[in-house]
C-alpha cells in the first residue's frame, strides 16, 4: 500500500519555524565569540567560581578519585554512600531535612511537579514562574490558579477564596494549597517579598514551593538563599549547582519523608542515571567552600547596584533588585535586533522572548558577575544606550493572560 500524504513532517516543521522567525521568536545557540573585550552578561557564573583555577583543581581531584558515572538510576542500583553523604550535607547546609540531586533544574522541576502534585491539587503560581515549571503543570492535572506577578495582595485574595471553599461539600475542598514562586525571578530580576510571603504562609498554612536557582550561592547568609534568611518560608526549595555555585546539576530541598514520594512517582529520578560519585565528592567540596565567599557576594551586590545606576543614568528603564537586571523592550523582533546590534559590538545579553516571557513583554536580561569591572559596566551601559531602538516598553506590569485549559500558564 502506498499513501501520498498531503504534507510532510519536515515541511510542517519548516513552516512553523519560518513563522516564528518572522515574529522575531527564532532561537539560535550561537557559540560565544572568543577574544578580549567581549562583555558576557549571559553567564550565570556570577561569583566566578567556574573560572576559578583552584576550584577547577579541586574538581579534578574529585574526578580522579571517584567513579565518573552513577551506573544506574537512583532507585535501581545507582544510589551510593557518597551520594547519600552529599545529599545529607547539602540538606544540612541549606536548612532542609532531605535533598535529592538531578542532572538539571529542568529535571528537578519535572520531578517535583509529577512526583508531588496530584489531580485537583490547588496550585497557586506566580504568572512569571520560569517556563521550565509552567511547561509541566498540565501533566499534574492540578487546579492551577495563577496570581499577578509578585503581588502578595492578589495571592492573599486567592487564598481567601480557597479558605472559604472549606465550608462547602465539595470533595476537593479543604485540600492544602501549594503556592509556587521564585525567590529571585530569573528574567526580570524581581525579588519576592519574603516577609509578606511568610506572613501569608503562617496565616493560611499553604505548602510553600520556592525556586531559588538564581539565589543560592549569591544571596542570603553565606549564600544559603532567601528561604534561609526567612526561616519557615518554604517547604520545598529548588536549587541549581550550575549558576552561582559554579558546578553542574540541580537539587530539591525537601521536608522529612518527601524523598520517598519522589522515589515512587517522579520519572526523572526513576529513569535517569544517578549522581556520579565524582560529582557527589564535588558537592561536598563546594559546601566547604561556600561560607568563605562573602567577599565575592558583597562585590557582586555592589557591582549590580553600580550597573543599575549607570543604566538609569543613560535613560534606560531597568528592572531588577539583585544581580539579574532587565531592560523591557516589548516587541520580540525589536528585542532580538537590539541584542544582535549589541553582540556585534561585543556585548552579550539575552533577548528573552515568548514563551520565556509573556507575549509582548520581551526584554534584554543581563546577569552581572564579579568578573565585570566598573569600566566594563560603564561601557556596556553606554553601548545599550547608543544602540537602543526608538521605542522601548515601560517597565510597569501589564495584566497577565489567562491560564490554558487543563492547567498551565500561557
Amino acid at each position: 500500500m502506498s499513501v501520498s500524504w498531503r504534507s510532510s513532517l519536515s515541511g510542517e516543521l519548516a513552516r512553523r519555524l519560518a513563522l516564528e522567525r518572522r515574529a522575531g521568536l527564532a532561537r539560535e545557540a550561537a557559540a560565544l565569540p572568543p577574544g578580549p573585550g567581549v562583555l558576557d552578561f549571559l553567564s550565570h557564573d556570577c561569583l566566578g567560581l567556574a573560572e576559578d583555577a583552584g576550584w577547577r583543581r579541586t574538581l579534578a581531584r574529585c574526578a580522579a578519585r571517584h567513579a565518573p558515572s552513577g551506573r544506574a538510576s537512583w532507585v535501581a542500583g545507582g544510589r551510593t554512600a557518597l551520594a547519600d553523604e552529599a545529599a545529607a550535607a547539602c540538606a544540612a547546609y541549606f536548612g532542609a531535612a532531605e535533598c535529592r540531586f538531578f542532572a538539571s533544574g529542568y529535571q528537578a522541576q519535572l520531578a517535583a511537579v509529577v512526583g508531588l502534585l496530584h489531580p485537583g491539587q490547588p496550585l497557586l503560581t506566580d504568572r512569571r514562574m520560569h517556563a521550565s515549571a509552567v511547561r509541566f503543570l498540565g501533566q499534574s492535572r492540578a487546579r492551577v490558579l495563577p496570581y499577578a506577578h509578585a503581588d502578595m495582595a492578589h495571592l492573599e485574595r486567592r487564598l481567601h477564596r480557597l479558605a472559604a471553599e472549606v465550608e462547602t461539600d465539595d470533595e476537593a475542598a479543604g485540600r492544602q494549597p501549594v503556592v509556587m514562586s521564585e525567590s529571585l525571578f530569573s528574567m526580570d530580576g524581581t525579588l519576592l517579598d519574603m516577609p509578606a510571603w511568610r506572613t501569608l504562609r503562617q496565616r493560611f498554612g499553604f505548602w510553600g514551593w520556592l525556586d531559588e536557582a538564581h539565589s543560592l550561592g549569591a544571596l542570603g547568609p553565606q549564600g544559603r538563599g532567601m528561604a534561609a534568611q526567612w526561616p519557615g518560608a518554604a517547604d520545598l526549595v529548588l536549587g541549581s549547582l550550575g549558576k552561582a555555585l559554579g558546578y553542574w546539576g540541580a537539587f530539591l530541598l525537601l521536608p522529612e519523608g518527601f524523598s520517598a514520594y519522589l522515589e515512587q512517582w517522579a520519572s526523572p529520578l526513576l529513569h535517569s542515571t544517578a549522581l556520579p560519585p565524582a560529582h557527589a565528592a564535588g558537592v561536598l567540596a563546594l559546601l566547604e567552600r561556600l561560607p568563605g565567599l562573602d567577599e565575592q557576594r558583597q562585590d557582586l551586590a555592589e557591582k549590580a547596584r553600580f550597573f543599575r545606576d549607570r543604566l538609569r543614568e543613560a535613560g534606560l528603564p531597568v528592572q531588577g533588585e539583585a544581580h539579574i537586571l532587565a531592560v523591557p523592550v516589548g516587541d520580540a523582533a525589536a528585542c532580538a535586533a537590539w541584542a544582535a546590534r549589541l553582540r556585534e559590538r561585543g556585548v552579550l545579553l539575552l533577548a528573552a522572548r515568548h514563551p520565556t516571557v509573556p507575549q509582548g513583554r520581551a526584554l534584554l536580561r543581563c546577569t552581572v558577575r564579579t568578573g565585570h569591572s566598573r569600566d566594563d559596566l560603564r561601557r556596556a551601559a553606554d553601548c545599550l544606550a547608543r544602540t537602543a531602538p526608538r521605542r522601548i516598553a515601560p517597565g510597569d506590569e501589564q495584566p497577565a493572560p489567562r491560564t490554558r485549559p487543563g492547567g498551565g500558564l500561557p
